[in-house]
């Protein structure tokens, strides 16, 4: 069953294009999306959350249309925008109220205790908390509002290791439930390999690559070889050099029992060529 179900999607401007895309987000799982900055991320997610309109395509909540059942959409999104979202010189317990009167299933309780959880004092105002808990705020309120759906740009991005593991703990507590569902943009690949189901590549406005962990785990291989053979360098998905000759992403055709399991980084730099250096060829 899909929580979001996104159809042909098509987004221009003069500086980029995003074409009859089209992309299922399943619910009850974590979905993280990849791509390298300008790849279409942050452009998929202000779709998502309304921020963005498209000039064409769909977008369904639960089978449901946002011109249709906006309120009841509204209540069941939550988002964590690459930056705070509210007035940085407000105290936490005002943070509070404000919330609460914006999001009539906001729950207090909660939203006390997570702070609690997260030293974050109710008198300290948001502008005096560091980068890590800036972000643990913003994610507090978005679990407070009592969301089905969590949806997150970058949410641990410039945040150190320890905030990022109390980020990644929030969201897997989040999942504890069967109902809710989790999607968000990274660069911190490790975090996906930690707790997503589903890893989404995007380039160029596209989406190049979708699948679940099980079938990543089943289905890819990474194989080192001394030299690029023809064999390799016909069936390769993506080829790098490295220090002792080539690696390649290949399917797991059970040729290479010695290859090991891509990571998510690894999906990405083959799959996009990275930053361009050390390509041997496809």
């Amino acid at each position: 069953m899909n929580a979001v179900e996104i159809r042909d999607l098509t987004i221009k401007n003069k500086d980029f294009k995003m074409d009859s895309l089209s992309l299922d987000i399943k619910k009850g799982c974590i979905t993280g999306l990849v791509g390298k900055n300008g790849a279409g991320k942050t452009t998929l997610i202000r779709a998502l959350t309304r921020q963005l309109r498209p000039q064409s395509g769909s977008i369904l909540y639960d089978g449901k249309k946002f011109a249709d059942h906006e309120v009841e959409i509204l209540s069941e999104i939550a988002c964590v925008f690459d930056g705070p979202h509210f007035p940085l010189g407000m105290k936490i317990k005002s943070l509070k109220s404000a919330f609460a009167a914006l999001y009539p299933a906001f729950n207090g309780e909660m939203f006390e205790a997570l702070c609690r959880k997260f030293s974050l004092p109710p008198n300290k105002r948001a502008a005096s908390l560091s980068l890590g808990m800036q972000r643990k705020l913003c994610i507090v309120l978005a679990l407070a509002q009592s969301p089905e759906i969590l949806i997150l740009d970058e949410p641990t991005a410039g945040v150190d290791p320890s905030d990022r593991a109390e980020i990644m703990s929030l969201l897997q507590d989040f999942m504890l439930d069967e109902g809710h569902t989790v999607f968000f943009s990274t660069h911190v690949t490790e975090d996906l390999d930690k707790i997503a189901d589903y890893i989404v590549i995007m380039d160029g406005g596209r989406i190049i690559f979708n699948e679940d962990k099980v079938a990543i785990s089943s289905s890819y291989r990474i194989v080192d070889l001394p030299e690029l053979t023809d064999g390799v360098k016909r069936s390769a998905l993506g080829v790098r050099r490295t220090a002792y000759g080539c690696s390649a992403l290949v399917k797991n055709d059970g040729a290479y029992p010695d290859a090991r399991i891509p990571t998510t980084e690894e999906l990405f730099l083959y799959l996009t060529d990275g930053d361009g250096e050390g390509i041997c060829g496809h």
